[in-house]
């Protein structure tokens, strides 16, 4: 061993201090959403010995930075400039000979049995002095989804051939042994020993994954064993369903990813899909488990000194940490409980997005594909998009050009330019976050409110519907039908009231459902129930305290403290103003349609009647005050007085008026915010020689007995139902 250290010395100043020991070096940094024509320099620390001196099972920052580089990079077409390409430059920059760099970007999708099933790689090799002697340091860079219809449909590719269940993401796994196969064979070529070597394999998105299954099977058939291989994958989408990606000794694949991003979380890992990666996973920064004022203040602008070299514009996050790609999650996994529905005849997700690839991705008349606009600028092409840009107007007008950062927002989460931006402008300790998130999920008719501790409303909920306006950050919700999912970040508490104005408690169901900093559900509690009330709120925090609890800490208020609450974040319903139209029908054969106007606490009511038994004798027309009431959940109490004016038929005199005083009590059910059904019944005073024509049985059906008051008067009940809208 002794000898073996005096012979690295003597390499060591043989062939120079500079190759031994870290130093800078600037990159000709290109990639697929960099904007402009010339490559950024961008500067990194690089020393060979941190493949002999460091695990491959602990992380080394220095290596993830090199590692995000050429993923980046892999991106150029390498057959366009090979000389000056700024991938075959950067291997040339490490020491990497010509004669040890290969590459495959000429790829042709139509061939047999690999068919869209490719992707772009390079393989490069070089001698690195160790303190046991001469070793080989191979890179293996693998090149995520380009601007290529063929590769994105591999990438959705679960199960083409059979379109059941499966192990192993078919797409990915097809793809990465293609590449395994020609791995081996530069390995052999270059007569490269796996034992007497160290693997860097790299890439991001697709490249990621392709990386993630590499690693796993070169470990598993025990060629390059894990003590050999340092994997290190960005925004890798998950590979496999199998049930050992924790074990130990696929630690050496490090996972990094952006919350934000929604790729790494698919195919999804809830319900019946159970996807995930191998290795272990680290998380970038965000707002939601980093300090906000610190995410903002400091780690964006430093973060930008990167970023906007590249894009020409500042990084534009979503500011919710995990929650967008958990509620994509959520949705796929209901609509598409099983693999076989994901591939359905018609609404199978896996055929609509193959369509979509090709309209996006069209190939050219040198058989590349580029992105283009949708649409052949047709009559409908023309009125969508004017759709399209009334709609982006609408949201920057009210969001503050809310529909340009949502655009820039959808790209740099998932961008390799923001995965290394985020590396080279932050060392390990401040880059990555391990604090998780919680949501609640609320079911039922209920008023809500979430603010935090200066004030400040950040989400309103009414009668169980979530008013997208009211939304800040850093709360987050989506609206399902009846429930509605409240994200939570875990770096803050924030304070939650639940009210309802009903004279009988309102049963309310919750969940709370946790997360880790990657967006994986941890684990849902079980449900359990608040009763709001008129006069008292139900009070609450959520965030850091409901991280790992499985059951809120309320408190309920009433009188003043309750209904300060109610006033300040406007949370009574019956005050709110609106307009519905109304058709009913009677026992007595009587059909009504008009409208409502007014709010629950008061409202008028204008409504047209005729007896449809006796079509052309009697129509009415009504004019009503009334006040609801919510009585328990979605069922409300409807009182209200009405003046019925009626014009019946006689035969001997003619058309005669007829005033007739009425009161209805119904119960309204309402399904959703404004349709309501409503049953109840109707009582019509009829007085002896003042209004028996709108009684006379030739005008309409009377079927109920009625309640005789006097010797002149009485009560004509008769049921009514009908719907409201």
């Amino acid at each position: 061993m002794r000898l073996r250290r005096l012979v690295f010395i003597f390499h060591l100043s043989f062939f120079g201090f500079q190759f031994a020991f870290a130093r800078s070096v600037t990159f000709p940094v290109h990639g697929l959403d960099v904007v402009g024509e010339e490559p950024v320099p961008i500067s990194c620390e690089w020393d060979e010995k941190w493949f002999w001196e460091t695990k491959t099972t602990t992380y080394h920052h220095g290596i993830a930075r090199i590692a995000a580089l050429f993923s980046e990079i892999s991106y150029v077409p390498v057959e366009k400039n090979p000389d000056s390409n700024e991938l075959i430059r950067s291997y040339r920059l490490l020491g990497f000979k010509d004669s040890a760099i290969e590459h495959n970007y000429m790829l042709d999708y139509t061939t047999p049995l690999r068919g869209n099933n490719q992707a772009a790689y390079s393989f490069a090799s070089k001698d690195i002095q160790t303190p046991d002697g001469t070793k080989k340091l191979v890179f293996v860079v693998l090149r995520g989804t380009p601007l290529s219809a063929n590769e994105w449909i591999s990438n959705i590719n679960v199960s083409d051939t059979t379109h059941k269940d499966t192990i192993v993401h078919e797409g990915f796994y097809n793809t990465m042994t293609n590449v395994h196969k020609a791995l081996i064979y530069y390995l052999l070529k270059q007569k490269i020993s796996p034992d007497e070597a160290y693997f860097l394999i790299t890439g991001h998105s697709r490249g990621a994954a392709l990386a993630n299954l590499l690693g796993a099977t070169l470990e598993d058939e025990g060629i390059i064993t894990g003590e050999r291989l340092f994997v290190y994958t960005f925004a890798a989408p998950n590979v496999t369903q199998a049930e050992n990606t924790n074990d130990p000794k696929y630690d050496f694949i490090w996972n990094i990813v952006n919350a934000e991003d929604i790729v790494p979380s698919v195919p999804p890992a809830r319900h019946n899909w159970k996807w995930k990666k191998f290795g272990q996973m680290r998380v970038i920064a965000n707002y939601w488990n980093t300090d906000p004022s610190l995410y903002m203040n400091e780690y964006l602008p430093r973060m930008n000194e990167y970023f906007s070299k590249m894009l020409a514009r500042d990084y534009a996050p979503f500011k919710n940490g995990p929650f967008i790609q958990i509620q994509i999650a959520r949705v796929l996994t209901n609509l598409y409980k099983t693999v076989e529905a994901y591939y359905g005849s018609m609404f199978g997700l896996r055929g609509m997005a193959e369509d979509i690839f090709w309209k996006v991705f069209p190939e050219d008349e040198d058989g590349e594909k580029a992105l283009k606009s949708l649409g052949d600028g047709s009559e409908k092409d023309v009125r969508e998009s004017k759709i399209l840009l009334h709609l982006q107007k609408s949201i920057n007008e009210t969001t503050t050009n809310g529909f340009d950062y949502l655009k820039n927002a959808f790209l740099d989460m998932h961008a390799c330019e923001s995965y290394l931006s985020w590396l080279l402008a932050f060392d390990e300790s401040e880059v990555y976050s391990s604090l998780g998130s919680s949501q609640i999920v609320i079911s039922g008719s209920y008023d809500c409110a979430v603010y935090d501790n200066e004030g400040t409303l950040l989400a309103r909920i009414r009668d169980g519907i979530l008013e997208i306006k009211s939304l800040k950050i850093p709360v987050s919700a989506f609206p399902l039908p009846n429930k509605v999912i409240i994200g939570f970040p875990g770096n803050q508490n924030l304070n939650v009231v639940i009210h309802k104005d009903s004279l009988i408690p309102t049963v309310i169901s919750y969940e709370i459902e946790h997360y880790d900093a990657a967006g994986r559900l941890l684990g849902e509690s079980e449900k359990h129930r608040l009763f709001p009330q008129a006069r008292r709120v139900i009070s609450f925090k959520a965030g850091d305290v409901t991280l790992e609890s499985d059951e809120i800490d309320y408190q309920t208020l009433k009188g003043k403290d309750a209904g300060s609450l109610i006033s300040e974040y406007d949370l009574r319903q019956n005050i709110k103003f609106n307009v519905q139209l109304e058709l009913g029908f009677t026992s007595d054969s009587i059909f009504t349609a008009g409208i409502r106007t007014g709010s629950q606490a008061l409202f008028g009511t204008i409504l047209n009647s005729f007896s449809t038994k006796n079509a052309g004798k009697a129509f009415g027309l009504l004019l009503g005050i009334g006040h609801q009431q919510p009585l328990f959940g979605r069922v409300l109490l409807d009182l209200e007085g009405f003046n019925k004016l009626v014009w019946s038929s006689d035969d001997v005199e003619g058309r005669e008026f007829n005033v007739v005083p009425m009161g209805r009590f119904t119960l309204s059910f309402k399904p959703r915010h404004r349709f309501h059904f409503f049953a109840g019944g109707t009582f019509e005073l009829h007085v002896e020689d003042f209004n028996d024509g709108a009684f006379d049985m030739l005008n309409r059906d009377t079927n109920l007995h009625g309640l005789q008051l006097g010797d002149k008067t009485e009560i004509i009940p008769s049921f009514v139902f009908g719907i409201r809208m």
